[in-house]
């Protein structure tokens, strides 16, 4: 099954978390994991990444806490993805060829890249404010599909 990984779930939504925020309020690890119910220390994790990428600021101090460095238009989802579990590959031999015992004869490895690059192309012109519009107070609005 193709979906989001729970740390990257996690990443956006402390990002939207941290966008809703005032100008000049910093958003605290702890609120965030309390707030959402995310393990505190993947979520340290996850905020370190998002910090070494320059997505996220780390205010150091007793009212120190985290702000966003770029706005949300100017961030995708794509990047979130990539920082917070590295590229994406929808099959194996993507990763590694040699994990794959039929990448000699495979038929359908082409068409595999081919969606792959798809995807990644969609999450990278995604951008992270496209998400707000589905907000709602502290819960994210679920469409039917």
């Amino acid at each position: 099954m193709l979906k989001l990984t729970k740390k990257v779930e996690y990443g956006l939504m402390a990002m939207i978390h941290m966008d809703g925020l005032p100008p000049g309020e910093l958003a605290t690890a702890r609120e965030m994991s309390e707030r959402y119910s995310i393990p505190a220390e993947l979520l340290g994790k996850i905020l370190q990444a998002l910090v070494r990428a320059d997505l996220v600021a780390s205010v150091q101090g007793v009212k120190g806490g985290y702000r966003l460095i770029r706005t949300l238009e100017r961030i995708t989802v794509g990047e979130v993805v990539e920082i917070v579990d590295g590229p994406v590959h929808l099959s194996c031999c993507q990763d590694d060829p040699a994990n794959c015992g039929q990448f000699d004869t495979c038929n359908i490895k082409k068409p595999v890249l081919e969606m792959q690059k798809q995807l990644v192309d969609y999450m990278h012109s995604l951008p992270l404010a496209s998400f707000r519009k589905h907000v709602v107070g502290d819960k994210i609005a679920m469409e039917a599909g």
